[in-house]
């Protein structure tokens, strides 16, 4: 292996150590182990009649309990408690996950110190209901206590100890009296800092100290106070705290139309830069929306620029993420989305020009088309020389009136693909030796079913590191 790539790998597999050791997912006995949690019908009484009903709406929801984010990148292992619903026409559906978040024994050689980030218990739920003249999707996030800081690090001293207790997001998506609407809310029951440092008067740390030191206010009063001074900062303030990072709230918002109700909501965001790197942790994070659906059913697909798998499973792309086709299409319409270029393990992996592409077209009876696809400019893995352009996947589903079944048509191409400066030519399932155990794969069709199929571009097999899939399409027509 190249000493270049070998100490890329190095740096991320620390990383990566460091950040799992800091913090440790451990279901509870009734939490699925998986990754998506449990979807089963209603507990209480979602529907009117107390059993699923087929509607004529799509729903879907995210719900997760903590979110981490290292320099921008995600970190997918950390997502606490995620109950994720997925598009369905269902009413009575509940998703819920539980797990609990606590520190390591013992850690080995990482970016987090052991204890600099401690949480308890979370409890995601999202349901979809029907009562009455109104259905929705409902998504709930509850946090335990969070408690950052506080320990003794070599060099800085103590740091500043912030505990935050009993934080809870909902949001309510929903159609009622003939229109979408939307409802969000988020709060949480107590909040203290320890903070020793100098304090400039007027600032808004000063203001959050005189908040927190009234001994005899009532807890929901300094609540109330604390939200409103974080409130005033404006959208993406933060009150800075020296040798910490900073608080921020989080956002509320939603948006309503004629086609449909989104609704989003989370409590608050907490920045760590003590030891030198941006962490940023997101506490009590729920999305839900509602469409109108057509007889066929609902639309589920995905588009991914870049994903990574396998022997250090805690990375995503950070400021990319998904896109989605909505539940209920687009009415045809192809909605075209770029995003940012970005950077994956610390250079190693450079990708430009990443478009998305979106469909979804109900026709007569239960027919119904649908597309999803992802385009990349250019990649480069500068250590391996490797450089590829134009890499596209694009997903075709077509149902028919007659069929529940969905007819896949898939298509992945590349303009150019050079190693070393030398072109290289790859047929569908061809596998390319980069050297050093690391190998490129082009077109990867994975989750072929009744309902659709999905395909990774390229498969790039990193020694070390693990497996990552570059511009990945999937797309279902699901009937219920």
């Amino acid at each position: 292996m190249n000493k270049t790539l070998s100490r890329a790998i190095a740096v991320t597999a620390v990383s990566a150590a460091g950040l799992a050791g800091t913090l440790a997912v451990t279901p509870t006995a009734t939490a699925e182990t998986g990754s998506r949690a449990a979807v089963s019908a209603p507990a209480g009484k979602l529907t009117d009649s107390g059993r699923l009903e087929k509607t004529g709406f799509g729903y879907k929801a995210d719900v997760f309990g903590t979110k981490l984010l290292l320099e921008g990148v995600e970190l997918r292992a950390l997502k606490g408690g995620y109950a994720q619903q997925r598009c369905t026409t269902m009413a009575g559906r509940v998703a819920e996950k539980r797990s609990i978040l606590a520190p390591l024994d013992e850690i080995t050689d990482g970016l987090l110190p052991e204890g600099l980030i401690d949480l308890s218990v979370t409890k995601q739920t999202s349901e979809t209901y029907k009562q009455g003249n109104r259905t929705g999707v409902r998504g709930v996030s509850t946090v335990g206590d969070v408690t950052i800081g506080g320990l003794e690090l070599p060099g800085l001293g103590k740091l500043p100890k912030l505990k935050i207790e009993g934080l809870q997001s909902v949001a309510d998506a929903f159609h009622a009296n003939g229109r979408f609407g939307h409802e969000e809310s988020f709060g949480f029951k107590g909040i203290s800092l320890d903070y020793e440092g100098s304090v400039v008067e007027g600032t808004p740390l000063a203001m959050l100290l005189d908040i927190l030191n009234q001994v005899t206010a009532p807890v929901s009063q300094i609540v109330n106070q604390v939200i409103g001074l974080l409130r005033s900062l404006g959208p993406g303030g933060m009150i800075e705290i020296p040798g910490l990072g900073g608080i921020g709230l989080g956002s509320s918002s939603g948006q309503a139309n004629g086609k449909q109700g989104i609704s989003e909501a989370y409590a608050l965001k907490v920045l760590i830069n003590a030891t030198g790197n941006n962490t940023m942790l997101q506490l009590g994070r729920a999305r839900t929306a509602i469409s109108k659906a057509g007889p066929a059913g609902v639309f589920r697909g995905t588009a991914t620029g870049a994903n990574i798998l396998g022997d250090i499973p805690l990375l995503n792309v950070g400021n990319l993420g998904q896109r989605s086709i909505p539940c209920g299409g687009t009415n045809g319409k192809v909605q075209t989305t770029k995003a940012a270029d970005y950077s994956l393990l610390g250079g190693l992996v450079n990708v430009t020009g990443v478009t998305y592409k979106t469909m979804g077209k109900y026709g007569k009876g239960k027919a119904a088309q649908a597309l999803i696809g992802t385009d990349l400019g250019t990649i480069t893995v500068p250590t391996l020389g490797l450089e590829v352009k134009g890499l596209s996947s694009l997903v075709n589903l077509k149902r028919s009136a007659k069929s529940a079944k969905v007819k896949p048509t898939v298509t992945t191409k590349y303009l150019d693909i050079r190693h070393n400066g030398k072109p290289v030519t790859l047929k569908a399932g061809d596998q390319y030796d980069l050297g050093d155990d690391n190998f490129l794969n082009f077109r990867k069709l994975f989750d072929r079913t009744f309902h659709g199929t999905g395909v990774h571009g390229l498969q790039l097999n990193l020694a070390g590191i693990g497996l990552l899939d570059l511009a990945s399409s999937s797309g279902r027509i699901f009937p219920r």
